[in-house]
């Protein structure tokens, strides 16, 4: 997952200067890397390039280390995936539409049935279902989901974070 920071001098900004770079994170010494020939210590992230949000004050070394457990996922959706506990994200637990999930889910086919009529499936060639929050069926296509997924980015990161004890950001 690519992560880019622009990360400027804080102490050059405020005599009226805009100075910084562009980094693509992770780096091996963020020091040496980035903050070497700033005028003071202070820096701030006055932009960013992630799928997710950066505030400005963002602990760099943090946002580093989280980038380089990043490397591993090379987008927001496969880290969705990777997540243990999504009962806390606001996407909802999907699976693949097809007959598998049907028999992994549901004991007799009138089982099935009534969380079909009772749900909202709207089209059956539909990527994904899920259970809604009454416990019947709603179908998602992938757009659907891509976009949940994008909207929630922020919330993926936050609970990544969680399971693998990394600093927050």
């Amino acid at each position: 997952m690519d992560i880019k920071v622009f990360v400027s001098d804080l102490g050059a900004y405020n005599s009226g200067t805009l100075t910084g770079k562009w980094t693509a994170l992770p780096v091996n010494d963020v020091q040496k890397e980035i903050l070497d020939g700033f005028a003071g210590e202070e820096y701030f992230i006055s932009d960013y390039d992630a799928p997710f949000n950066i505030g400005e004050y963002t602990n760099l070394e943090d946002l580093n280390e989280l980038a380089s457990e990043l490397t591993a996922f090379n987008t927001i959706k496969d880290l969705y995936w990777y997540i243990d506990n999504k009962q806390k994200l606001p996407v909802p637990d999907v699976y693949s539409f097809d007959e598998e999930f049907f028999e992994e889910h549901f004991e007799s086919p009138a089982d099935a049935a009534r969380a079909v009529a009772f749900g909202i499936v709207r089209n059956w060639d539909d990527e994904y279902i899920y259970f809604n929050e009454n416990g019947n069926l709603q179908s998602m296509n992938e757009y659907e989901f891509e976009k949940s997924i994008s909207e929630s980015a922020d919330k993926i990161i936050e609970q990544f974070i969680l399971e693998n004890n990394l600093n927050d950001i």
